[in-house]
C-alpha cells in the first residue's frame, strides 16, 4: 500500500522534481551542503507544486525520522569526546549540517555511488525504484548517511557490535592522512602506519576509524572495513596473505575492522564484535604452533583491555587438511592450555567451518560445508589479570603500629578526648587568597575576554569567598584549646587548608594539636602547627581513618572535596549501623551550601534513608556554634 501511494505522489508531482533538485540537499563534510541530483521524470504532469514545497514534503512527510533535527541526536552516542583526541575535529567530521535536509540511509546508496571514494560527487538517484528505496523500505531501519558519497554509515556507539568487556565504541570519519594522525596515537608501532598512510591516501580517499573504550578508560582503535572489501588492499602493513584471508572472512560477514597495533601483542581483526587473530597454515606447518602464537596475541590484548574471549582465523594454504585431524589438534591444544579464544574459524580450501566450544567444554565443528552460521559475539567469561596475586599485601606490622601507637601517645600527653576537624586542603588563608586574586585582576582585569583567563579569575574569586572557612576553622581550634583545658586535642589529617587552620588555632592557643598525615607522592605534607610528638605519618588510609575518629567526642566537617565527603559518609554509615558510638557530627557553613551539594531530604523522599537518620548531624554557622553542639549537645540531637 505504501509503495502504491508513493508512486502515485511521484507521478503527480513529477515535473517539480527537477526544480527540487536545486533545494534538496544532504549534510556534507564539516556542515557543507552536498546537492542531490534527482532526474526529471518526463511524465508531462502538472508543474504547479513549487520546488521548496516539494523539498519540505520530502523532508518532513516521507522521512520524518531522518530529518536533520532528529538525525543529530541519533549520532550523539558516536561523538562522545575522547581523551587525548580533538573533539572539534570529531564534530567537523561527523555532525550533520543543521540546515533543513532529508538524509539518505547509507545502506541504500546506489551501488555505483557506493563504489566511489570521492566526497565531491553528488549522489544520483537513477530510478523510481531507487528513490523508493531511499525514502522508505524495511532495509532503511537504523542506517544513517552523513552526506559523504560512498561512505559507510556512522556507527551508533550504543548498539554497534563490540567485544565482550568493551565499554563503548565510537566511529570517526577520517578524510585525510593528516586527520588520521590526530586520532591515532604516535607510538613505535603506529608511526610507520600513519606515515605510509600518506603515500596511499589517494587510493584510500577516506576511512572510518572505530574507537573502542575499555572499562578502565583506555582505548584501542581499528580501521572499519565494513562495506569496503577493497580497502584491505590499500592499507599499510597488511601482508598479501593477510589480505587474502580478510577477503575470505568477508564472504561470511561484512562487519570487519582491522585493529591498529599497540605497544604489546595485538590481534589482527574485530569480526562482528569478536577480537580475532589471523594465521596461515602451510603444508608443513603445525596447527598447534599457530594456535599457540595466536593465543598469546589474544590473551595479551584481552588482559590489557579487560575483554572477553576472542577467535582464531586459520587459512589452510596448500592441500586440504582432514577435518577430524584439525578438530583433534584444536582440542589437544585447549586441553593443555588456558586459552584466550572460544572458536577457531578454519578456511580449508573451498570449505569453511567454525570450531566452537561445546557443552562438554571441548571444541566441536559448528556447521560443516562451504557456508557457516553468522558469527555471534562470545558470551564467555572475561579474561582478567590475576589481581589478587599481583596486589601487594599490607605489612601487618605497620598496620598494627598505625592502629595502636597514636592513642598511646595521646594518652601519654594527657589527652582524654579529641575533636576531629575535616575539610578541604585547598582552602587558603584570607590574606593569601586576596593577594592571589588581586594579582590576577592586575594581570587580566576583572572581566577578561579569554575563557581561560576568566576561569582563573573566577576561581581566584571563589578562593577569596571560601577563605572565611579557614578563619572559622582557626577560631574553632582556638576555642577547643581554651575550653578543653589541655585535655581535649584538636585532630586533623595534618595537611594544608582547613586542616592547617584548625591545627593552627589550637597550637597558637597552647592546646594539644594533632596531625595524622598521609604519605602521598604529591599534594600533601604535614603542616607546621602540630604539637611536637603528636605529629604522625601514615602509610595506609584505612588505619588513618580509624585514628582520626578514635576517642573523638565530636566530628566537625567543613567544605571539602572527595576526601571530606568520603570521611563524612563513612562515619554516618558506621553510626547508622551502630558500628560506632554516636557522637555529635557538625556540618559547618550555611545550610544552603550543604543543601546544594548534598540533598539529604531527597534521600528521605526516595526512601534510601529513614527520617531519623537526619538526626545524626546538626548544622552550625560559626565556630562557637560548632563547639557548643559538641560540648553541650541537645538530647536527642536536633534534626534539620
Amino acid at each position: 500500500m505504501r509503495t502504491r501511494l508513493l508512486l502515485a505522489a511521484l507521478l503527480a508531482f513529477g515535473p517539480a522534481l527537477h526544480a527540487a533538485a536545486q533545494v534538496v540537499s544532504l549534510p556534507g563534510s564539516a556542515g557543507a551542503a552536498v546537492p542531490t541530483v534527482i532526474p526529471t521524470l518526463n511524465s508531462g504532469l502538472s508543474p504547479s507544486i513549487s520546488a521548496p514545497s516539494l523539498a519540505n514534503t520530502l523532508a518532513t512527510s516521507l522521512t520524518p525520522s531522518l530529518s536533520a533535527p532528529a538525525l543529530a541526536p541519533s549520532l550523539a552516542p558516536s561523538l562522545t569526546p575522547i581523551p587525548a583526541l580533538v573533539p572539534s575535529a570529531i564534530t567537523a567530521a561527523a555532525v550533520p549540517s543543521a540546515s533543513p535536509a532529508f538524509a539518505i540511509p547509507a545502506a541504500l546508496v546506489p551501488r555505483a555511488a557506493a563504489a566511489s571514494h570521492s566526497d565531491e560527487r553528488p549522489n544520483t538517484v537513477h530510478s523510481l525504484k531507487d528513490l523508493h528505496r531511499i525514502v522508505g523500505g524495511e532495509d532503511a531501519a537504523g542506517a544513517m548517511f552523513d552526506g559523504s558519497v560512498g561512505a559507510a554509515p556512522l556507527i551508533d556507539g550504543e548498539h554497534a557490535p563490540k567485544p565482550i568487556g568493551a565499554y563503548g565504541v565510537s566511529t570517526v570519519r577520517v578524510r585525510s592522512a593528516a586527520e588520521a594522525g590526530q586520532y591515532i596515537p604516535q607510538t613505535s608501532n603506529t608511526t610507520n602506519f600513519v606515515s605510509e598512510l600518506r603515500t596511499k591516501w589517494d587510493k584510500i580517499g577516506w576511512l572510518d576509524l572505530r574507537l573502542y573504550r575499555d572499562s578502565v578508560g583506555n582505548y584501542f582503535r581499528a580501521v572499519d572495513l565494513t562495506g569496503r572489501p577493497d580497502l584491505i588492499d590499500h592499507l599499510p602493513e597488511v601482508q598479501p596473505h593477510e589480505a587474502t584471508l580478510v577477503k575470505k572472512i568477508q564472504l561470511h560477514t561484512a562487519d570487519l575492522q582491522l585493529v591498529l597495533r599497540e605497544e604489546g601483542k595485538t590481534p589482527d581483526l574485530i569480526v562482528a564484535g569478536v577480537v580475532t587473530e589471523m594465521k596461515s597454515l602451510h603444508a608443513d606447518g603445525l596447527l598447534t604452533t599457530q594456535l599457540e602464537h595466536a593465543d598469546a596475541q589474544l590473551k595479551a590484548h584481552s588482559q590489557r583491555h579487560r575483554l572477553g574471549l576472542g577467535a582464531v582465523a586459520i587459512d589452510v594454504v596448500g592441500p586440504k587438511r582432514d577435518w577430524s585431524h584439525i578438530e583433534e589438534d584444536v582440542n589437544g591444544y585447549a586441553a593443555t592450555h588456558t586459552v584466550g579464544f572460544d572458536r577457531v574459524e578454519i578456511h580449508n580450501g573451498d570449505e569453511y567451518r567454525v570450531i566452537v566450544t561445546g557443552k562438554n567444554g571441548g571444541f566441536i565443528s559448528q556447521a560443516p560445508g562451504t557456508k557457516a552460521k553468522a558469527i555471534v559475539p562470545s558470551t564467555a567469561r572475561m579474561l582478567v589479570p590475576n589481581a589478587l596475586l599481583e596486589s601487594p599485601q599490607p605489612d601487618p606490622r605497620i598496620v598494627l603500629r598505625e592502629i595502636t601507637e597514636p592513642s598511646k601517645r595521646l594518652r601519654a600527653a594527657g589527652v582524654k578526648a579529641t575533636v576531629t576537624v575535616y575539610g578541604s586542603a585547598r582552602i587558603l588563608p584570607a590574606d593569601i587568597a586576596r593577594s592571589q586574586y588581586d594579582a590576577l585582576i592586575k594581570k587580566f582585569g576583572k572581566k577578561p575576554k579569554r575563557p581561560e583567563e576568566r576561569r582563573l579569575v573566577y576561581a581566584a574569586f571563589q578562593a577569596v569567598e571560601a577563605s572565611k572557612y579557614y578563619e572559622i576553622a582557626r577560631e574553632f581550634g582556638r576555642i577547643v584549646a581554651e575550653e578543653g583545658g589541655g585535655e581535649v586535642a584538636v585532630v586533623t589529617g595534618g595537611g594544608p587548608g582547613i586542616m592547617e587552620a584548625a591545627n593552627r588555632g589550637a597550637f597558637e592557643a597552647g592546646g594539644p594539636s594533632v596531625g595524622y598525615n598521609i604519605l602521598l607522592d604529591k599534594e600533601q605534607g604535614l603542616n607546621k602547627y602540630a604539637t611536637p610528638g603528636l605529629d604522625f605519618e601514615f602509610e595506609n588510609f584505612a588505619t588513618r581513618k580509624m585514628a582520626l575518629r578514635h576517642g573523638s567526642m565530636g566530628l566537625v566537617y567543613m567544605p571539602g572535596g572527595f576526601g571530606t565527603m568520603d570521611e563524612l559518609f563513612e562515619v554516618l554509615t558506621l553510626m547508622q549501623t551502630r558500628k560506632m558510638k554516636k557522637v555529635p557530627i557538625v556540618l559547618v557553613g550555611e545550610k544552603s551550601y550543604w543543601d546544594k551539594i548534598l540533598d539529604f531530604d531527597e534521600f528521605v523522599r526516595m526512601g534510601l534513608i529513614s527520617p531519623d537518620d537526619l538526626s545524626l548531624f546538626v548544622f552550625a554557622d560559626t565556630a562557637r556554634d560548632a563547639w557548643r553542639a559538641i560540648a553541650h549537645p541537645p538530647v536527642p540531637v536536633a534534626s534539620r
